[in-house]
């Protein structure tokens, strides 16, 4: 792991890219204070602009929605001006998937420049969110719309017995038809999508999920070319900006596949009136329970894919609220088929106890989620009830060897003490934990600077 990069072997010199200062600045543990701090005013924000989203213009149906707030000008033009602007996305997003998705043939140029388009509309119409960042604070929009379920009738409705609760984490029976996009190319690497409906079943009164995954392989990708299912954390939505999967680039030239999924209420996934990551957090902490259950039939429906284009390894992992779902979902994989199991973890910034994270996160302080969970009436008692269905189990569900973990020591997101309890208790060799003195969101921007963790999960999947 010390070795220079363009020594390093498989490939691997590929994540290893020159290091410009201000990724080194975000690598620095005061990160993590400036990044809470810009949350306790983004989420609030992110709340009225969601709002705004669904008002079409119209100041009257947006402070009714809001429940706040108050007529003027400047309002008006904010609203109007979002509006435009998610039309924008809306008509970019429409025009890519037609091409990428249709039965005419696009120009994989012509493909990658509508996909271009694509993120651009969605990160003009996200960053609108900033045009009511101070008209959140005047007013006190809260960071989330909660709607907390009575704690005694929420705890009532869960399964009791471990049959019943492995069969919420149940593989489809029947795996969903997967279509896979027209393929083009981005700096030397094979760029597709897939899409398929949720396994989950639908809330009652809407539309079937789609689930959306964008991938990167080599242009020269075989059956023996391994995959890493890479999922993102709460509120991260790197679909929606102009550069934001383009990082994951290297991983593809060190010669694996990379398949990165719009986790529920995310990205392309997000219902109206919400905005990225809040619908896990509006019903804590059972809404956070359905996250994982969802994820779980999608992360086997990818498994299987992956297992159907080739017989290379795979792995399933990622990093905050995506290590935690992988991880989760995992534990009760033991009766899935074989073809749905993954071959390795990658789990960046995790903790075991994750029912405890509802009171106990940072970033959930910030969001007030322990506040409205407290006063809901949830207590120890009923939390328990959730922790014998989220939390870790006391051996690893595969082979210790096979499964690597970042661990930041100064996180209180996903508290080091329990991700360190967790490598110990499964067994890990110290070959696949990497500890670093960086808290949460340090430590993710970190990877930038030394992406070990990835070269060890590609060395266990080339192995």
């Amino acid at each position: 792991m010390g070795q220079p990069a363009e020594v390093m072997p498989s490939g691997l010199s590929a994540i290893s890219p020159p290091i410009p200062l201000s990724a080194r600045l975000l690598a620095k543990p005061f990160i993590d204070r400036l990044c809470l701090w810009g949350f306790r005013w983004l989420l609030p924000a992110s709340h009225a602009w969601a709002t705004a989203a669904t008002a079409d213009g119209d100041v009257e149906r947006f402070l009714a929605a809001l429940g706040r707030g108050k007529p003027s000008k400047s309002l008006q033009m904010r609203l109007r001006r979002t509006a435009e602007l998610q039309r924008l996305a809306d008509a970019a997003f429409a025009t890519w998937r037609d091409a990428a998705f249709g039965d005419s043939k696009s120009d994989p140029a012509q493909l990658a420049d509508l996909e271009l388009m694509r993120r651009r509309g969605a990160q003009a119409f996200s960053n609108q969110r900033s045009a009511f960042l101070a008209f959140a604070k005047w007013y006190g929009v809260p960071a989330v719309s909660y709607q907390i379920q009575e704690p005694e009738a929420a705890v009532a409705a869960l399964p009791s017995e471990q049959a019943a609760v492995s069969a919420l984490f149940a593989s489809p029976a029947q795996m969903p038809a997967i279509t896979v996009s027209q393929r083009s190319s981005v700096r030397g690497v094979a760029e597709y999508w897939l899409r398929f409906p949720s396994p989950a079943a639908p809330e009652e009164g809407a539309t079937a999920d789609t689930v959306w995954v964008h991938v990167y392989e080599p242009l020269q990708a075989t059956a023996d070319t391994p995959s890493l299912i890479w999922a993102h954390g709460l509120s991260m939505e790197l679909e929606m900006m102009e550069s934001g999967p383009l990082d994951f680039l290297s991983l593809a030239r060190s010669g694996i596949r990379v398949l990165m999924p719009d986790g529920p209420g995310h990205n392309r996934r997000v219902r109206p009136g919400l905005y990225g990551g809040e619908a896990f957090l509006r019903e804590a902490p059972i809404s956070g329970l359905h996250h994982f259950t969802q994820t779980a039939g999608e992360f086997a429906a990818m498994i299987d894919w992956c297992r159907a284009v080739g017989h290379g390894r795979v792995a399933l992992g990622g990093i905050s609220l995506g290590a935690l779902s992988a991880q989760v979902a995992t534990n009760y994989m033991a009766d899935w088929p074989a073809a749905c199991r993954p071959d390795a973890l990658l789990l960046l910034t995790t903790t075991d106890e994750v029912s405890a994270l509802v009171t106990d996160s940072a970033l959930g302080q910030v969001a007030d989620v322990d506040r409205a969970v407290l006063a809901a009436g949830w207590g120890r008692p009923h939390v328990a009830a959730l922790a014998r269905i989220t939390d870790a189990p006391a051996e690893a569900p595969i082979d210790p060897a096979r499964i690597v973990m970042l661990l930041g020591l100064r996180d209180n997101v996903t508290p080091y003490a329990g991700g360190l309890r967790l490598a110990r208790q499964w067994g890990l060799p110290e070959a696949n934990i990497f500890t670093r003195d960086q808290g949460h969101f340090s430590a993710a921007f970190g990877l930038a600077i030394d992406p070990a963790p990835y070269r060890r999960i590609i060395e266990i999947l080339k192995d």
